[in-house]
């Protein structure tokens, strides 16, 4: 004998199995609304946390920049201050004010080991400066102007002697050349500054 059900009863279970159905598909939608809302809150999160990152980043190597261009411009100034001095005591020997012995004393002992620290010091700043400056050839056209620096005032005085009175005024007309490039870097590294600290802001 068959079995019939009621069609009241058949629709009841159809009205549960499709109540049942509706109930799954609706947790499982919101199950995976919630999934959705909790990975989209991790993405924003680690969207925010990278460009937090990167702004940091961007401060520091702007704050880096700004630093070792400062020291340059400080060593700067004070090796103008030292050659300024050179040129001087130059003239001053020449005119016969000063003896060679102080002369040599001046820049064996004032000038090359100071002039050497500041070098070192500014070689380095150059070194960390790396490619952060917005002037291409400033890094090199200055690592260049470092080496003729270097070889200044050994040619003041060779084989402990000063050279004779027409090199010494050639060598202030050297001098006066190297005061030229200096405050032209000078200019230039505080034209970086200012581009760095503008950009910051």
């Amino acid at each position: 004998m068959e079995f019939d059900i009621p069609n009241w009863a058949a629709a009841i279970i159809e009205l549960g199995i499709g109540i049942a159905i509706t109930i799954i598909i609706y947790k499982l939608q919101s199950r995976t609304a919630k999934l959705t809302e909790q990975l989209l809150s991790k993405i924003s999160f680690m969207t925010h946390r990278m460009d937090s990152l990167l702004e940091q980043r961007r401060l520091d190597e702007h704050s880096k920049k700004a630093f070792e261009c400062s020291r340059i411009i400080d060593h700067l100034e004070y090796i103008r201050k030292k050659e300024e001095e050179l040129k001087e005591y130059l003239t001053d020997y020449i005119s016969g004010d000063r003896t060679s012995e102080q002369l040599k004393y001046f820049i064996k002992q004032n000038f090359m080991p100071i002039a050497k620290y500041r070098i070192h010091e500014v070689e380095d700043a150059t070194r960390q400066l790396g490619d952060k400056l917005n002037d291409n050839n400033l890094r090199l056209d200055f690592l260049s102007y470092i080496e003729v620096f270097l070889n200044l005032s050994e040619m003041v005085v060779v084989d402990s002697n000063p050279q004779n009175d027409n090199d010494l005024e050639n060598f202030i007309i050297s001098i006066n050349l190297q005061l030229r490039s200096i405050q032209d870097f000078l200019t230039r590294f505080r034209k970086e500054l200012e581009q760095t600290n503008n950009s910051s802001i």
